[in-house]
């Protein structure tokens, strides 16, 4: 395995431009546990400072070749949504059960033996069976219910199995190229092909649990609300929550972002970045080269 080695801030593509009083001002928000010498620093520094904040009190790591990657962008959908279940509002985003485990059932039991009915632990019914999917895979989903209240759910735990991704199952089976495939075009694919859904969405055994959050905007899975274009998706077991993050990639310019959420799709050479309020994107952005650095 290869480890981030140290690199001087005068090697970071993009660190001369910054905005650093604007990264400062995010990074003295967070609630995250960062250590607490840092943080009072952070609070008491005025922001014509915040540049030598940072270069005094971090150290930045090069990951290097061996965790290249790829660049992604996501964001909170908007959908509509009920308390109740009826005809037409059926596939319920679930809160964690007392009983989970790490490995819990996968999503294939789950949902063929119906593991969770009857456990009073449905939180809301969303219309249709892919976005209960894909918001499976964004983390979080702000709901308009009949009634014009508007509320968030966000990342609560998950079942401990893997995640796999459908998009390259589809690859592999020759559906599409690499180079073309988008969550658009897998949400297109999957409503047209409503007989192969649920052995197709069971290939991937990771199934993901909600709770209610009060905060307006999109909630991270480290506690904090994403900051659009400043906030990304890690895999904690690499970099945790709360540091800032220094990204670059082909058609990418660098720039300096917060380690503020994680989801099912979060590999260790993926980061997605958060792009959007509710109702303001549709798409995922297409994979792009990239190497990491903190």
């Amino acid at each position: 395995m290869t480890y981030p080695h140290p690199i001087g801030f005068s090697d970071l593509l993009g660190w001369d431009g910054e905005d650093y009083a604007e990264i400062l001002s995010l990074f003295r928000q967070q609630t995250t546990e960062i250590h607490g010498s840092i943080m009072a620093a952070a609070r008491a520094v005025c922001p014509s400072e915040a540049r030598r904040f940072f270069e005094d009190f971090f150290q930045p790591l090069r990951f290097g070749a061996a965790f290249a990657g790829h660049v992604t962008g996501y964001y909170e959908p908007l959908l509509a949504g009920t308390a109740e279940a009826d005809g037409e509002f059926k596939f319920p985003l679930f809160a964690p059960p007392p009983d989970l485990d790490h490995p819990w059932y996968s999503r294939r039991e789950i949902e063929q033996r119906n593991i969770l009915a009857g456990r009073d632990l449905e939180l809301v019914y969303l219309k249709s069976r892919v976005d209960q999917y894909f918001v499976h895979i964004q983390g979080s989903v702000a709901v308009d219910y009949p009634d014009g209240r508007r509320a968030r759910f966000g990342f609560a735990a998950k079942n401990g199995h893997p995640y796999r991704s459908i998009g390259h199952i589809l690859v592999e089976r020759g559906a599409i190229a690499a180079k073309d495939i988008t969550a658009d075009w897998v949400k297109s694919w999957l409503e047209a092909h409503p007989d192969e859904m649920d052995d197709l969405l069971w290939e991937n055994p990771s199934f993901i649990f909600f709770a209610p959050r009060q905060t307006e905007g999109a909630f991270g899975a480290a506690g904090e609300v994403l900051t659009p274009n400043r906030s990304i998706a890690i895999d904690p077991a690499y970099i945790p929550y709360g540091l800032p993050v220094m990204l670059e990639a082909q058609g990418h310019a660098p720039r300096l972002y917060l380690a503020q959420d994680c989801g099912s799709a979060i590999k260790a050479r993926s980061v997605p970045i958060f792009s959007a309020a509710p109702g303001r994107r549709r798409g995922i952005a297409r994979g792009k080269s990239t190497q990491r650095r903190s």
